[in-house]
């Protein structure tokens, strides 16, 4: 995997919240799901992968080729420890969290358990900003 040379690699779940809000930010989209992968060693592939127009309500068929994709990407994060991914969920409307943030957090993580990755992090990006779910 290519490590980017300008970023430090994360160490902490703050220094995730921190790397979505300058990568990703607040707001500007309606219903995106952004991928950051990371290596075993912390380093963040320089790919940031988005997945536009996904529904308001967790999608077995997108969750079904993220766990394939997951699968296939497992090896290629690990070093002497496994890689992990970062999952932010932007979308349009209320700041605050709603029963639809909190579905899509627990089918993302179940993607991961399906394919043996770790979640680093699952954040919810609105026009006011980016949080943790």
């Amino acid at each position: 995997m290519t490590r980017p040379t300008d970023l430090p690699p994360l160490r902490s779940d703050d220094d995730g919240l921190s790397r979505v809000r300058d990568l990703v930010g607040a707001a500007s989209a309606d219903r995106t799901i952004w991928l950051m992968f990371i290596d075993g060693d912390g380093w963040q592939n320089p790919v940031l992968m988005p997945i536009d127009g996904v529904s308001a309500v967790p999608d077995p068929r997108l969750l079904s080729g993220l766990t394939e994709i997951l699968c296939g990407i497992g090896g290629d994060l690990a070093t002497d420890r496994a890689g992990s991914v970062i999952f932010t969920y932007e979308r349009l409307g209320p700041d605050e969290v709603l029963a639809d943030d909190l579905a899509w957090a627990d089918a993302l993580r179940g993607a991961c358990r399906s394919s043996g990755i770790e979640v680093r992090g699952v954040f919810l990006s609105t026009r006011s900003g980016v949080r943790r779910l």
